[in-house]
């Protein structure tokens, strides 16, 4: 279900969100629903199911930006299940037209294209970003687009399975999150395997700042970590919302789910759920490099047009304020760097082309 908006407060010349929404609705039913032969082909990534939601957004702002329809090769995130209705057309190409996406020059000639979301990175460098925003706004007629904007607005044109949406409901009336509720996601598990964790004090300081000019009446704990309660501080008077019944593995979820396809159902919606249930907030405490909070953020911005609302902490503020943790983190990626060179057929990406095969058998 689409969510309804309100426009941003006035601010030089940031677009009216229900503009924004209604420009790239249009746009994305165009191309990914109409007849265009100029096509870009999604390679899926073996990550978390926050991770391969925002490669399949991604891949929607590239369209959005190239003027090209994105193509999926499955309507599955493997090794999760399927959380979207169709978001347009299904194919294989065997041998496309490469072309780095980032080459902005350098695809117009080509009907068919590659995005590899493991490699091909659509943000971050500001030049890039910067670009990509400045193609869809020309396209779209909008002034003033932010990154955020965008985003919320395609997350919002992404409509889950009636089958999820349904879940997910009966899970926010469960556990009583509302837009008086400050979410609040508290990244531990494998993270650690990429950056050190985000200190709980840090975590707990933003919930307060965020109070004093927000103040929100429930919090709710999105973690993988069973301890998370015992770690983080609600302000006086506010009640602190940690689901009981989920089940936390505290490991990277989808390496776990290729070894034990049982769980896919289960952690599916699980994981779906949390992402979610941080988006119904009113507002989000989280970290920059944690998909579930980049998503709700942007879905948050769409639905509130309150950016001061939510506070993304720097992911790697633990390493540079430490020398020693920055060493031994760099060391860290070095050594697994060499693994994947070593053992290339022990990667999550070799794993994950395994398992796509042999569903693909016994289809």
């Amino acid at each position: 279900m689409r969510p309804s908006s309100s426009p941003l407060p006035a601010s030089g010349s940031a677009p009216n969100i229900a503009s924004v929404l209604e420009k790239v609705f249009n746009e994305l039913d165009r191309l990914q629903f109409g007849h265009g032969d100029r096509r870009l082909v999604v390679r899926p990534v073996p990550i978390g199911l926050g991770g391969q939601i925002t490669g399949r957004k991604d891949a929607l702002r590239l369209a959005l930006a190239l003027d090209r329809q994105a193509v999926f090769s499955d309507l599955r995130d493997l090794p999760y299940g399927q959380t979207f209705r169709p978001l347009g057309p299904l194919a294989n190409a065997d041998s496309p037209d490469f072309f780095s996406p980032l080459d902005l020059s350098g695809q117009d000639a080509a009907k068919v294209v590659h995005f590899d979301a493991r490699t091909d990175v659509v943000r971050g460098p500001p030049k890039i970003e910067a670009g990509l925003l400045a193609l869809v706004e020309t396209r779209l007629g909008l002034e003033g687009l932010s990154s955020a904007l965008l985003d919320g607005a395609i997350l919002a044109w992404m409509t889950p399975l009636d089958s999820v949406t349904t879940y997910v409901e009966s899970q926010q009336l469960r556990l009583q999150i509302d837009d008086r509720t400050l979410g609040v996601h508290f990244r531990r598990g494998d993270k650690q395997a990429e950056t050190a964790f985000v200190p709980a004090s840090e975590f707990n300081r933003r919930i307060a700042e965020m109070h004093r000019v927000w103040p929100f009446e429930t919090v709710f704990l999105a973690s993988d970590s069973p301890d998370a309660p015992t770690e983080i501080v609600v302000p006086h008077g506010v009640r602190l919302i940690f689901d009981p019944e989920e089940k936390r593995y505290n490991n990277a979820n989808h390496k776990m789910l290729m070894s034990s396809p049982e769980l896919v159902e289960q952690e599916t919606l699980s994981a779906y759920k949390n992402i979610a249930l941080l988006s119904a907030c009113g507002g989000l405490v989280g970290q920059d490099n944690a998909h579930f909070a980049t998503l709700a953020a942007s879905t948050i911005l769409v639905r509130h047009g309150a950016p001061h609302r939510v506070s993304l902490i720097d992911g790697r503020i633990a390493e540079r304020t430490s020398p020693l943790l920055r060493a031994r983190f760099r060391l860290q990626k070095s050594v697994r760097a060499i693994g994947r060179r070593l053992l290339p057929w022990m990667t999550a990406s070799a794993k994950m082309k395994r398992l796509a095969a042999r569903n693909h058998d016994l289809a």
